[in-house]
C-alpha cells in the first residue's frame, strides 16, 4: 500500500495504511494527514447540498415506484481515521455518507481489498444500525457486481479514493459511468503520486486514464495537472460534458497534494458542486478556485 511510517499518536503505520494503535472503539483506524479532513468535508457538503434532489427519488410518485439512491465507495477503508498531526479521530467518508439522515441513501455499497478494513467498517455500520453491502477484494474486478446493486433509476453517488494511480483502472470508471444518474467524486493524485513518480509510472497512468494520449499532453511532472483534462475527455462520451467535470485542489500549505474531480450528467449537481467548491472546509474562499 505505502511506505511504512510512524504515526506520533497511532504507532507504526501498517502496510495497509492503518495505525497499529486502534481507535477508541477498539477497531482499526487509518493514518491520514490533516488534508483528509478537507477531502471528507467536500464529500459531506455535496451530500448535504444534494439532499433536496435526492429526496425526490426516495418516495414513490403516483404509480411510479421510488427510484432510490445509492452511495458507492471503492476504496472504503475501515470507516474512521486518525489525523497523524493531532491524534484526532475523524469519520471516514463511509461514515459521513451513512450518517446523513435528512435524505438518506437507500443503498450503501462499499469495497476494500483489506479484510481488516471491511470487518471494522461492518462493525461501525452495525453500531449505527445502517445496513450496507460490503465486499472484500479488488474493486476493479468487483465493479460489475457492485454496479448491479445500484438502483438503475435512482440518483447515485460514487466516491473513488485510491491511494495511487496504480489502484484504479479507467475501465472501472467506464462501468460506473454507464449508470444513468451516477455522480462521481474522484481523488486524482496529482502531486502525491503522479508528479512524484511521473518518470516511472507511464503504464499506471495509461491504465488510470484509459488512453496513451496523455503522453502528448504532459511532457514531464510539472504538467501533471493537465492530465485532468485527459480524464474530462475520456468521460465525455458517457454524458459527463466538459462543463460538468470540475476539479478542486487539496493542499498541504501551498503545495497541491491531489485534486478532487467531480463529474456529473446533471446541471443541478454541477451547480451544487461549483457552489460548495468555492470555499474550503474552513469556510475560506478557495485561492485556486474550481475549474
Amino acid at each position: 500500500m505505502g511506505t511504512r511510517k510512524s504515526c506520533p499518536h497511532g504507532g507504526e503505520t501498517k502496510d495497509n495504511g492503518n495505525c497499529t494503535v486502534p481507535g477508541p472503539d477498539g477497531l482499526p483506524v487509518q493514518c491520514v494527514g490533516p488534508w483528509a479532513e478537507d477531502k471528507h468535508d467536500y464529500v459531506q457538503r455535496f451530500i448535504e447540498a444534494s439532499r433536496g434532489a435526492r429526496t425526490k427519488y426516495l418516495t414513490p410518485k403516483g404509480r411510479r415506484p421510488a427510484g432510490g439512491a445509492a452511495y458507492i465507495e471503492l476504496f472504503a477503508g475501515p470507516g474512521m481515521a486518525r489525523v497523524s498531526a493531532t491524534g484526532d479521530i475523524i469519520d471516514g467518508s463511509p461514515l459521513v455518507a451513512a450518517k446523513h439522515a435528512e435524505a438518506p441513501f437507500t443503498r450503501l455499497i462499499f469495497a476494500d481489498k483489506e479484510q481488516e478494513n471491511i470487518d471494522a467498517l461492518d462493525a461501525r455500520l452495525t453500531a449505527l444500525s445502517r445496513r450496507a453491502q460490503l465486499f472484500c477484494g479488488d474493486s476493479n474486478k468487483l465493479i460489475g457486481e457492485l454496479v448491479r446493486l445500484v438502483p438503475p433509476y435512482g440518483l447515485n453517488l460514487a466516491f473513488i479514493d485510491p491511494f495511487s494511480t496504480g489502484q484504479l483502472s479507467f475501465d472501472t470508471l467506464r462501468v460506473l459511468a454507464q449508470v444513468t444518474r451516477m455522480d462521481l467524486i474522484l481523488l486524482f493524485p496529482t502531486g502525491m503520486d503522479i508528479k512524484r513518480n511521473f518518470d516511472r509510472s507511464a503504464a499506471k497512468i495509461t491504465r488510470f486514464l484509459g488512453t496513451e494520449e496523455w503522453k502528448d499532453r504532459a511532457a514531464d511532472a510539472r504538467e501533471a495537472v493537465k492530465l485532468i483534462g485527459v480524464l474530462r475527455e475520456q468521460l465525455k462520451p458517457y454524458g459527463y460534458t466538459q462543463g460538468t467535470v470540475r476539479s478542486v485542489p487539496i493542499l498541504s500549505g501551498r503545495r497541491v497534494l491531489y485534486h478532487l474531480v467531480f463529474a456529473t450528467k446533471e446541471p443541478l449537481a454541477d451547480k451544487l458542486w461549483n457552489s460548495i467548491a468555492r470555499t474550503t472546509s474552513k469556510g475560506q474562499l478557495s485561492l485556486r478556485g474550481v475549474d
